[in-house]
């Protein structure tokens, strides 16, 4: 009947613009917004739109859904639900699914909270070579966690003949500050070179 009608001349093209003017932000939102509630600021603007979730205790970054039970946002306490068709749904922990949810299937509840973007650490290795010293490890190990704050996963040293080598195993924010960490390195005498290796350990 719509089709006819348009169709036909009965409505005008102008007509069925104002109507989704209308739509997007008169009544029909207004309306939306008493039932529904308005779009959080949180969500639209400001340093929470900088923030994602990670789940478990390592922080690992999975894909998810929010359930649409709760609308949680960012800075709300969380939890992830394992669902057997939509992956993770991310519910609030005062969701009045909650207690279910988390009393009946606790072997699919994974522990969640939000982060910022900066702050995720992602795992990355460095090959680092040079001439073995006395205290070569520790001034290195000094300026990976003490000048730069950043978290060792692993080390594995080898030496041979007064040359060293080893894999050092990080937990970093991103690329460019793996790149300043490794700046800092070099400016170490006994170091030759210092690459970046995917053998993590």
């Amino acid at each position: 009947d719509l089709y006819f009608r348009f169709g036909t001349g009965a409505i005008a093209n102008t007509e069925i613009k104002d109507f989704v003017r209308l739509k997007k932000g008169g009544w029909y939102q207004t309306i939306k917004n008493k039932i529904y509630g308005p779009l959080s600021p949180a969500i639209k603007t400001g340093k929470d739109s900088e923030k994602f979730i990670v789940f478990n205790d390592d922080d690992e970054v999975l894909d998810y859904k929010m359930a649409v039970c709760c609308n949680a946002i960012p800075g709300d306490l969380i939890f992830g639900f394992l669902t057997v068709v939509d992956g993770i749904k991310v519910h609030r922990l005062d969701c009045p699914n909650a207690i279910q949810l988390r009393s009946n299937y606790a072997y699919r509840v994974l522990k969640s909270k939000w982060i910022f973007k900066s702050e995720i650490d992602f795992v990355a290795a460095i090959n680092i070579k040079g001439i073995d010293r006395l205290g070569l490890m520790n001034k290195v190990t000094q300026i990976i966690s003490n000048q730069m704050n950043v978290n060792i996963k692993s080390i594995n040293i080898k030496s041979d003949d007064g040359i060293f080598e080893g894999i050092i195993t990080l937990k970093v924010h991103n690329v460019s500050f793996l790149k300043e960490l490794t700046k800092k390195l070099e400016k170490v005498k006994a170091i030759s070179s210092i690459t970046r290796t995917y053998k993590h350990q």
